[in-house]
């Protein structure tokens, strides 16, 4: 099972395997810190936030080079439209009933059971559910979805200005003029000043832009324009990327440096972009050792329930909380109970969902509903 995309040119085995290993990361780092282990020695306290910030660089890479491999073409009405309805597709249905379940819960908690602030996903009132549908709050995960989707608001533009720099002057000054919008977002809103699980977009714009450049860098490669052989020690780059990525989460730096709080990497924004992107850049380009990891099935699998698995696994990690579940067993029920969940979504609201689309008719002004290729 892989996830269906509308342009099958754009495929890229490689990047859904990532995608998974980034839903892998989160649960194994909120099973951690709720201490349930995997493994004995496994420990991921504080390592989920790479995870996110890889879904960030991923989106915005997999978004950018799809803009800028359709040119001026991307802002025909038929493409907007297509745009819109994609990215609303992918994230509200699932969203909506989410949020639903956290509102209809809260009421049974609190009527019925006499428990005030109490709910599953977590505890929702009216006006909550309409700030999170409105983008304006994030209460658990769902924090990294207001950044996210505020950001496909801002795409489209990014990308016709950088359409226009290319046409007028070439790529690398396009990437000069991305380059100075991450400066730019230091200045006005450094990463070592952010706030935890902050649902505001332009702290974390800076992890979104550089995927945009590795976007830009990647059209030109397949473009012909930059000549591969000349980028191949990136592959020898990515297994460092790798240990670096290792030993800036708490447990891999404490085995230098001692014991290290779980909250002390959690704001290198920059840092977990460059040392991923370097990754993503490797694996998709050259067939490593490192790429034939993230090509495996099991990997694509996960990257396919990658979205419903990172709204679930909170409530399975409670769950087994509850249930006072032995800490290695608690773990493997968390993904187990989380999979099996995440998949009955996919194959019955997500996927099917994604295959809806409205169609606008110039000559009538109507709209109609069809069947379209996700």
């Amino acid at each position: 099972m892989s996830r269906k995309i509308s342009d099958q040119s754009l495929q890229l085995d490689a990047l859904d395997g990532l995608r998974g290993a980034a839903a892998l990361i989160v649960i194994l780092s909120h099973t951690s810190n709720a201490s349930m282990f995997f493994l004995p020695f496994l420990d991921a306290r504080g390592s989920g936030k790479s995870g996110v910030f890889l879904f960030f660089l991923l989106s915005s890479f997999l978004l950018s080079r799809a803009l800028i491999k359709q040119g001026v073409g991307a802002y025909s009405l038929s493409s907007i439209n297509h745009y819109a309805q994609r990215r609303f597709f992918r994230i509200y249905p699932l969203y909506i009933l989410y949020l639903l379940l956290g509102v209809i819960s809260t009421v049974i908690f609190s009527e019925f059971l006499g428990q005030q602030n109490k709910g599953v996903p977590f505890s929702l009132s009216v006006r909550e559910f309409l700030n999170h549908i409105f983008l304006i709050q994030g209460k658990g995960v769902t924090w990294s979805i207001a950044v996210e989707f505020k950001f496909y608001f801002v795409l489209p533009l990014l990308i016709f200005f950088c359409y226009l720099i290319k046409s007028k002057f070439s790529y690398f000054i396009e990437i000069l003029f991305l380059l100075s919008l991450i400066i730019l977002t230091q200045l006005v809103s450094p990463q070592s000043e952010s706030l935890v699980n902050d649902s505001r977009l332009l702290p974390y714009l800076c992890i979104f832009l550089i995927g945009t450049i590795l976007a830009t860098i990647q059209c030109e490669i397949e473009a012909g324009n930059i000549d591969r052989t000349r980028i191949k020690p990136i592959v020898w780059l990515s297994y460092c990327s790798v240990l670096i990525l290792v030993f800036i989460t708490p447990e891999g730096a404490s085995l230098i440096f001692g014991e290290v709080d779980k909250d002390h990497f959690h704001k290198y924004f920059i840092q977990h972009a460059i040392l991923w992107g370097i990754i993503l850049l490797s694996i998709i380009n050259f067939n490593s050792k490192l790429s034939s990891i993230f090509k495996m099935k099991i990997l694509g699998f996960y990257g396919a329930l990658s979205f419903s698995i990172y709204l679930f696994h909170p409530t399975f990690v409670s769950i087994a909380k509850y249930l006072a579940l032995d800490q290695y067993f608690s773990a493997w029920f968390v993904l187990l109970s989380s999979t099996v969940a995440s998949y009955i979504s996919y194959r019955f609201l997500e996927l099917p969902v994604s295959k809806f689309k409205t169609s606008f008719n110039k000559s009538n002004n109507s709209v109609t509903a069809n069947r379209a290729s996700s």
